[in-house]
C-alpha cells in the first residue's frame, strides 16, 4: 500500500451552548483571541471523535454532538486548512481550563453583536455570522421540542 501524504490539515470547532450561551476561551499563545474549543485532527481519527478530544482536553467538559453547523476551507500558519463546526452540548464534566486558554466566558449572540464582555477580532478568528449560524440552527432544532 502506498504511503498517502495529506494535503491539508482537518481541524474541528465546538459551539458549546448552555443556556443560550456560547462558550469561549481566550487563547495563550499568539493570536491571543477568544474562540470557541476546538483543535487540528490526529492521524486516522475521524471529526467526532477529534472534537471529543479536543474539547475533553481544553475545558473538561463531555459533550453531545448535535450537527455539523459549518465547514470552512483557509489556511492556517501558512498551511492550507480544512475546519467543520459543530453544535454541542455539555453531558458531564466541570469547566477546567488547560494550558492553552488563560480565560473562558460564556456570551450570547446579543452579547457578541455589542462586542461586550468580548470582542472577536474577524481578520484573526471567528465572526459573528460564524455564531449566527449556530444560533439559527438552535432557533430551528428548539422549535422542533430538541432539548439544547
Amino acid at each position: 500500500m502506498k504511503n498517502l501524504s495529506y494535503t491539508h490539515r482537518v481541524a474541528v470547532t465546538a459551539y458549546v451552548v448552555k443556556d443560550d450561551k456560547f462558550l469561549l476561551l481566550k487563547r495563550n499563545n499568539e493570536p491571543c483571541i477568544w474562540a470557541p474549543p476546538g483543535g487540528r485532527l490526529e492521524e486516522d481519527e475521524n471529526p467526532e471523535e477529534g472534537l471529543k478530544r479536543e474539547i475533553k482536553e481544553e475545558t473538561n467538559f463531555d459533550i453531545e454532538i448535535i450537527a455539523p453547523v459549518n465547514t470552512w476551507f483557509g489556511e492556517w500558519q501558512g498551511k492550507p486548512l480544512l475546519s467543520i463546526d459543530y453544535l454541542v452540548r455539555t453531558v458531564g464534566g466541570k469547566l477546567q481550563l488547560s494550558d492553552e486558554h488563560s480565560s473562558a466566558a460564556w456570551v450570547s449572540l446579543e452579547e457578541l453583536k455589542k462586542g461586550v464582555p468580548i470582542e472577536l477580532d474577524p481578520r484573526l478568528g471567528f465572526k459573528l455570522k460564524d455564531f449566527q449560524k449556530a444560533k439559527r440552527l438552535i432557533d430551528i432544532l428548539q422549535e422542533a421540542n430538541y432539548q439544547i
